[in-house]
């Protein structure tokens, strides 16, 4: 329909202390590619999965502190995803793949991982 407003993408920006070893973290562990990279040493970076871009600074104002960082992302294929990072982070899993119930039917199997700096992951897949 033309003219219709539509809310394609979300990237969430995490605070970190160093954005290289941030950077293989989530390349090493949970399979993203780098989109961008910037500073040398680097200060700022994106890191992306199919269509879910995470922006990880070293460089943070008072009030945005390495760690602080929360994000859910909803995948197909947590099984898979969670075999990959439980083989490679075994001591960054904080919750173990379970099934979970939101209420009002909402249901999703997922795990939570927490990155070098603390900023926490909860991957999950949604149960039909």
């Amino acid at each position: 329909m033309a003219g219709q407003t539509r809310f394609n993408h979300v990237g969430p920006h995490f605070a970190v202390g160093d954005v290289s070893r941030s950077v293989s973290f989530y390349k090493d562990v949970l399979d993203f590619g780098l989109d961008y990279l910037d500073g040398d040493p680097p200060t700022y970076a994106v890191v992306f999965r199919d269509e879910v871009y995470i922006h990880l600074s070293s460089r943070n104002p008072p009030g945005f502190e390495p760690g602080g960082g929360r994000a859910f992302v909803a995948v197909s294929g947590v099984e898979h995803v969670w075999e990959r990072t439980y083989s490679k982070a075994q001591a960054s899993v904080i919750v173990s793949l379970e099934n979970r119930d939101y209420g009002h039917g909402v249901r999703f199997r997922g795990f939570a991982v927490r990155d070098p700096d603390g900023n926490i992951l909860r991957i999950a897949e949604p149960l039909r």
